[in-house]
């Protein structure tokens, strides 16, 4: 359950050429130029060295990275769906404006079709309020004529009872009292 994986022999620390050497740098070493090395190992913070990042730290780094990409895919698709959102909206408001142009055509087209009925039904209404006028007057005029045939006739029994059937004496007098 517990087996090494790995030989004691590959995980020492293999030691120094030389014994004697110091890890300070000797006065002859003070003047000397720095190699790429030393420079990577002492560059940043100060006291710091550049050792690998250990396994919790790497974890942390790809969550961080994960989280990252994942917020970054997040905003590329919510804004590709407000374009389509918007897209499709422009798309709604020409199907809008286009229904709205159509029925402007067809309020015109009734009004003018209305317009057109009441103008007919104007002349039928005269022609028919004329021709009730000439009927109302031929109407009037008959009316008047037998008036005056009757007045005729009511003069002539009016001539007639004076002068056959009242006695002469309470006749009046045609020239007058």
């Amino acid at each position: 359950m517990h087996e090494r994986t790995t030989d004691a022999a590959e995980t020492a620390v293999p030691l120094p050429d030389q014994q004697g050497r110091s890890y300070t740098p000797g006065a002859s070493e003070q003047g000397r130029a720095m190699t790429s090395v030393e420079a990577g190992r002492l560059a940043g913070r100060p006291g710091a060295s550049r050792e690998p990042l250990g396994r919790a730290e790497r974890t942390i780094v790809s969550l961080l990275a994960t989280l990252l990409g994942s917020t970054v895919i997040g905003f590329v698709t919510i804004g590709g769906q407000l374009l389509e959102m918007e897209r499709r909206i422009g798309g709604l408001h020409t199907d809008v404006e286009g229904i709205r142009t159509e029925l402007h055509k067809e309020i015109g087209g009734l009004r003018a079709e209305m317009h057109k009925e009441i103008g007919g039904l104007r002349t039928e209404m005269r022609e028919e309020i004329g021709g009730l006028r000439t009927e109302m007057r031929e109407e009037i005029g008959k009316l008047s004529d037998r008036m005056d045939q009757l007045s005729d006739r009511m003069t002539r029994v009016e001539t007639l009872i004076e002068t056959h059937l009242v006695p002469a004496s309470s006749a009046r007098d045609p020239a007058g009292p």
